[in-house]
């Protein structure tokens, strides 16, 4: 009995020390300022278990030590367990961990299970941590309550910082000086040192198109964050300090881009990122992004924002990013606000369908416009103008009668998309 006893204590006391190592550890890599990411990867070394990390709806966000396909599945299988709302084990295990924020072993099938346990900021769950074996042992226990513990003073960090920005609009209000040149470049950079900001050497903008009001079933799936938030949140995490603004359309971002060469990041790639992990987050919503050229001066910075928005104006073909440089010369001459280049740019390529139009009372400038940005679909343009397919064609036919154009001439389409988005702009065409 005795030597039971003191096998008892042993393992008791080798399993607290194993928690302990892993606790210093984890808390050493928490204070040198890594994210819950990087956090993870440091406890699979530690630990050798694979881990998954979960948003509040139980969507993927990232894993370590599992093929990523089969840890989105193992996600997408929790989810449905969780809509499904069953009776049974998994379900009581499922109220302790969502309602009394309680770490929980499931089992969610024959050849694995999953310790999951609560990311909490500020009294509410803001995600979910997992290890994912075959059992789970007692050190596993402490070491998954270790890093729940350490994610969600993680988490209150960021949100604390993320909230005292928002509600101060300190790097939006800065951003908004410098769109507006309200600051020497000198004030500006003394005031970005303040907030932790490097300027950089060379600056790119992008501007983000989406409605933040529209969530899901009348939700928002991210844990009570709106859109701006997500956005913020984002950069954060990947220690990509920049200054963000949004007003009632748009959330803007300067990208300065030695930050992003710091961190080995490509920025394109990284833009591409973004707009998936939105669009995966807000499935309704069709984001747009703009991205603007790349300069060297802060004295360029409000020419640069105007050129993420003409990318969105003119945008060719709807497409998901568009870049300035992509553009041509209609985008230079928006930028410069030569409006009388711009008109006679128009007027060259459309002029002889506007007075086709006005003669007529017909809409052919209005059909031209659909049936290039539907991909040249007779189908779907029909569609769009309520016309039947054949009233369609014949309208086809007179455009290029009357352009003197190919209809099959990709490179006219695209030059006449421009002059038509242009004409748009001015007001000279109404699209409805």
């Amino acid at each position: 009995m005795l030597l039971y006893c003191l096998d008892t204590v042993l393992t008791e006391k080798n399993n607290l020390q194993a928690a302990m190592d892993f606790n210093n550890q984890a808390i050493g890599q928490f204070l040198n300022g890594i994210v819950e990411t990087r956090l993870a990867d440091v406890c699979y070394q530690l630990t050798n278990i694979p881990i998954i990390l979960e948003d509040l709806g139980f969507n993927y966000l990232y894993s370590i030590g599992l093929d990523p396909e089969q840890a989105r599945q193992y996600s997408r299988n929790l989810k449905q367990i969780v809509k499904n709302n069953l009776d049974g084990d998994n379900h009581i295990k499922l109220t302790e961990l969502i309602e009394k924020q309680q770490i929980v072993e499931l089992v969610q099938s024959d050849k694995h299970k999953r310790l999951i346990a609560p990311m909490v900021s500020k009294g509410k769950i803001v995600g979910y941590c997992s290890f994912i074996n075959t059992s789970f042992s007692a050190v596993d226990w402490l070491k998954m309550k270790q890093m729940s513990l350490i994610g969600s003073v993680s988490n209150y960090n960021k949100e604390t910082i993320l909230e005292t920005e928002l509600k101060l609009n300190i790097k939006g209000g800065l951003l908004e000086d410098m769109i507006y040149n309200r600051l020497t470049p000198v004030v500006l950079f003394k005031r970005a040192r303040y907030i932790g900001v490097d300027l950089g050497k060379e600056y790119q903008f992008l501007v983000l198109k989406g409605d933040p009001n529209i969530y899901l079933n009348g939700k928002d799936p991210i844990g009570g964050m709106n859109l701006i938030e997500v956005f913020s949140r984002y950069f954060m995490e990947r220690n990509l300090n920049i200054l963000i603004s949004e007003d009632s359309q748009n959330i803007a971002a300067l990208m300065p881009v030695d930050l992003f060469s710091k961190y080995s990041i490509n920025v394109d790639g990284f833009i591409r990122k973004l707009l998936c992990f939105l669009k995966e987050k807000y499935p309704d919503i069709p984001f747009k992004i703009g991205m603007s050229s790349r300069s060297k001066s802060l004295e360029d910075i409000p020419i640069l924002y105007n050129e993420a928005l003409i990318s969105l104006d003119m945008n060719y073909q709807q497409k998901e990013i568009t870049y300035f440089d992509d553009l041509g010369a209609v985008g230079i001459l928006f930028r410069a606000g030569k409006m009388d280049d711009i008109r006679h740019f128009c007027n060259k390529m459309l002029s002889k369908l506007f007075e086709y139009d006005r003669g007529k009372e017909s809409e052919l400038t209005k059909t031209l416009y659909y049936y290039i940005k539907s991909g040249q679909n007779i189908y779907k343009t029909a569609k769009m103008m309520n016309l039947s397919n054949g009233g369609l064609r014949y309208r086809v036919q007179k455009i290029c009668e009357i352009l003197d154009a190919d209809v099959n001439d990709l490179q006219t389409s695209y030059q006449l998309f421009l002059a038509l988005q242009a004409a748009i702009i001015l007001g000279d065409l109404k699209i409805e």
